[in-house]
């Protein structure tokens, strides 16, 4: 998967943030049919971890996800169905992240050989806006940056088995 940068980093989120609602609500109905799962993570599971730390902090969680759907659908086409790529890619991401975050304490956010391309650009975005939120609780913060992280490298896992089970599909 290309990383975005520059130009087409610019179009997909200048897309993303110029949906009106009815658009909107397509988007995330859309990704909720084809990654019911994956919606229920990022929507559910991964907000109530950090409601109680700040729940201002839970919703722009929320929102920057749903601008991650919105670039990911602008820049590489509409959500893959969970019924053709399975979870297998959840799983292995998952555990690789898992990984990570026990040798560390944290997610590795440089590319290594499993991972070339980590849209390190929408990264910095994504951690610029949680920067720019007020926020009292230096907790709180760090999980969103974590968590808007590992949202970003899901995404990026779903395309990747999507692209690798269907290659003449993109």
């Amino acid at each position: 998967m290309q990383e975005l940068t520059d130009k087409p980093l610019f179009a997909a989120l200048q897309y993303a943030r110029s949906q009106d609602e009815q658009a909107g609500r397509a988007i995330l109905e859309r990704f909720q049919t084809r990654q019911p799962a994956f919606a229920q993570t990022l929507f559910s599971v991964f907000p109530s971890t950090m409601v109680d730390l700040d729940q201002a902090m839970a919703h722009l969680f929320m929102d920057l996800c749903f601008d991650v759907i919105a670039v990911y659908e602008h820049a590489f086409g509409k959500v893959p169905d969970q019924r053709i790529v399975g979870n297998r890619w959840f799983e292995e991401r998952a555990e690789r992240l898992d990984q990570e975050m026990k040798l560390t304490g944290k997610p590795n956010t440089t590319a290594n050989s499993n991972d070339q391309d980590r849209q390190t650009d929408l990264v910095n975005f994504l951690h610029a806006a949680i920067d720019q939120q007020p926020c009292p609780s230096i907790d709180a913060v760090r999980l969103a940056k974590t968590m808007i992280f590992t949202t970003v490298q899901l995404f990026d896992a779903l395309y990747d088995a999507a692209e690798s089970s269907h290659p003449l599909d993109h």
